[in-house]
């Protein structure tokens, strides 16, 4: 049985807000008591991409490049030098690592071997958690599912792979180069390697789905496979549906997945059993994230000067390689005092618990999130386990109805 469900973003919420919601969003206060700093420590989180892909897909705007030969062993020695010189340059020498994404482009057409390479160096370079979470992503065509027992042998143990229909003439419109035969058998060698970590991704709102065509192919995934979903803009001109009928198909989807037991946790995720992605909670909740590969981003703190800055890589994997061949590093810009804030409220408000005081205090030179409104919040279904300390001291979150429509709410705040 799978445990992780997510929902795609950005879509329908302009829909939503001409309904009448109330309240959006509700200043939460809990007990004050018992407070403890343990969980604001500041862990690491390294995102690595992997380029490549044997095709273009019809819906993705991601950062990747159709290369059937890339070049296995530049791109291994590149991705290490690039971590070797940002340990150095940054003192992260034995930084506790929070988890591993490897991105892309398509992660499983690389060589295990050349993963194994990297995780061996973040393992030299870093302190890694022996539970620490290690996430792929993956295609379920035939030759790539035959290579993932060797992707779990080194060490991955959290698996994504791109679905995104099981009817073969939308995976030919959408650009897809496996069949949903291949999909499905995917899906159950993937159960057998990584249990319960295994999520995969769906499309919603494409051109001629109806509520209840929408409605059973959730409802077939969730009963008989308990996967992860996910939504996604389409790239290419499909004709799209109203807003108004993607907000029926994201109502659809709130109610078939609490009826089934799991738990919204964010604008596009939900879980069960507590196995939501640390990774991307990572990112909402403000941590230090170590980004590498061509394109990849980054968001670290100095640890001399305490501000933050973003790192930004070249997009071209040529251009890339060679600047960090050449300095070892890409581009970086520092963040100042009102960017840490927008971002913090810009993805603390996706997801139920909000934006902590605690978290805020840290990340903006103990500002205070708000002072006035002190609205308390006694009911904690919403909470997951790892965060209960620290909201302690309360802090600002959405209601349900406010994260329908916080696409709408959030450039209010912070503009």
């Amino acid at each position: 049985m799978f445990s992780t469900f997510k929902l795609g973003p950005n879509i329908f919420w302009g829909s939503l807000l001409k309904r009448s919601f109330g309240n959006s969003l509700t200043v939460f206060n809990s007990n004050p008591s018992n407070k403890s700093n343990d969980l604001l420590k500041q862990p690491l989180m390294i995102y690595l991409h992997w380029p490549y892909c044997k095709s273009k897909c019809t819906y993705c705007n991601f950062n990747k490049y159709i290369n059937p030969r890339p070049d296995h062993e530049r791109m291994k020695k590149t991705l290490i030098s690039e971590i070797n010189h940002y340990v150095q340059k940054y003192d992260m020498k034995g930084r506790i690592i929070h988890s591993v994404y490897f991105g892309g482009g398509t992660p499983s057409l690389a060589l295990p071997s050349t993963f194994k390479a990297v995780l061996n160096t973040i393992a030299k370079e870093f302190t890694l958690p022996s539970n620490v979470e290690i996430t792929m992503e993956g295609n379920p065509t035939s030759t790539e599912t035959k290579k993932l027992q060797e992707f779990h042998a080194i060490g991955i143990n959290r698996l994504s792979l791109g679905l995104q229909s099981l009817n073969d003439s939308e995976l030919k419109r959408l650009g897809r180069d496996h069949t949903s035969r291949e999909a499905i058998d995917a899906l159950k060698e993937s159960q057998k390697i990584f249990g319960e970590n295994v999520t995969f991704d769906l499309i919603f709102g494409r051109e001629g789905q109806t509520v209840e065509d929408w409605k059973a192919e959730l409802m077939h995934q969730i009963i008989f496979l308990y996967m992860n979903l996910q939504s996604r803009k389409e790239h290419r001109k499909f004709k799209k549906p109203s807003p108004d009928h993607m907000a029926n198909l994201y109502d659809t989807t709130l109610e078939i997945t609490k009826r089934y037991g799991f738990q919204q946790y964010e604008v596009s995720n939900f879980q069960r059993n507590e196995k939501y992605s640390r990774h991307n909670y990572g990112y909402w909740s403000g941590l230090d994230y170590l980004g590498i590969g061509p394109g990849a981003h980054g968001r670290l703190t100095d640890s001399e000067t305490g501000m933050r800055f973003r790192t930004i890589r070249r997009l071209y994997p040529e251009e890339w390689m060679s600047q960090c061949e050449e300095t070892g590093e890409g581009q970086y810009e520092q963040m100042n005092l009102e960017d840490v804030k927008k971002e913090l409220v810009l993805f603390g408000l996706r997801t139920k618990i909000g934006i902590p005081r605690a978290r805020f205090r840290k990340y903006s030179s103990n500002q205070e999130l708000e002072k006035n409104r002190t609205v308390r919040y006694d009911n904690n279904e919403w909470m997951l386990n790892d965060f209960r300390e620290e909201v302690q001291d309360g802090g600002l979150r959405p209601t349900d109805k406010g994260l329908a429509v916080i696409d709408e709410i959030v450039p209010r705040i912070i503009y």
